[in-house]
Order: structure tokens, then C-alpha cells, then sequence
């Protein structure tokens, strides 16, 4: 029974952390309770339509209903059972995915990161340190410690 409420909790805290992603603030779910099963059609029986992915893509925003409906989704949790959470966690995703998507990392080609090392050390000429047991090193502290 202890290991099903930690992953609960889990999924708690990852639910409140996409909700935020999207505008959800915490301070507005906690405290109120909420009954979405006798709703019908929810985001915890179906999948998210597709529309509505690339609607808010497009928009680049969440419409205001479909935040209040996440918003009442999220404060019935306790009443979801996991397979509803969990088809819940992934509508919340592609919501989140559709406002925000993901961003591939941009790799600099090779080249461009050798111009700017060059440039970083234009005009920089390297000196030779004369010293230590080197026979070309005539001068610096070695030569010092040689004449007396």
C-alpha cells in the first residue's frame, strides 16, 4: 500500500510541474476539491484531440476553458484511479508539448568553433620561458643560480 502512494505522489508532483509549465499556479488547485469522473468525457478517459494540440501550437496559448478544466482535472486526483492519472499525465503533456515544444539542443559545426578560437587569439605571439635544465635556456632564474 506504501509503494502505490509514493507513486502517487510522484505523479502528483509531476502533474503540478507541467500544470505550471502552462500558467497552472499551485495556490490555485490546493484547498479545493473537485468531482471530474461524473463528468463524462474528461481528460481522464479520452486522449486530447489533436485540434486542439494544434490549435493552442498555433495560438501559442491555452485557452482559458481548457485551463479550467486542467485546473478542475488536477484538484479531483484524489478520486482518479492510477490508469486515469496516468492517461491524464500524457494529455497534460501534449498540452504542454503543443504551447511549449521541445527544442532540439543546435550544435555549432567544427568549423565555426575553430574561426572563433582563431580570433580569440589573434595577434598573440607565444614566448618562450627561459629557465630549468634546457641547454637553450641561456637566461631567466637558471642563469641566475648558474654564475654564482
Amino acid at each position: 500500500m506504501s509503494i502505490k502512494k509514493e507513486l502517487t505522489m510522484k505523479a502528483a508532483a509531476e502533474i503540478f510541474k507541467l500544470a505550471s509549465r502552462i500558467g497552472i499556479k499551485p495556490r490555485d488547485i490546493i484547498g479545493q476539491g473537485a468531482d471530474v469522473i461524473k463528468m463524462g468525457k474528461s481528460l481522464f478517459n479520452t486522449k486530447v484531440n489533436p485540434k486542439l494540440t494544434e490549435f493552442i501550437s498555433r495560438k501559442g496559448e491555452v485557452p482559458t476553458k481548457i485551463l479550467e478544466e486542467i485546473k478542475v482535472h488536477i484538484r479531483s486526483l484524489k478520486n482518479a484511479s492510477d490508469d486515469q492519472i496516468e492517461l491524464f499525465k500524457i494529455n497534460l503533456k501534449d498540452i504542454v508539448n503543443a504551447k511549449l515544444p521541445p527544442v532540439a539542443s543546435v550544435k555549432q559545426p567544427e568549423t565555426i568553433i575553430k574561426e572563433q578560437a582563431t580570433e580569440a587569439f589573434k595577434g598573440w605571439k607565444p614566448t618562450v620561458i627561459k629557465g630549468g635544465k634546457d641547454p637553450l635556456a641561456s637566461g631567466g632564474i637558471a642563469n641566475h643560480f648558474r654564475t654564482r
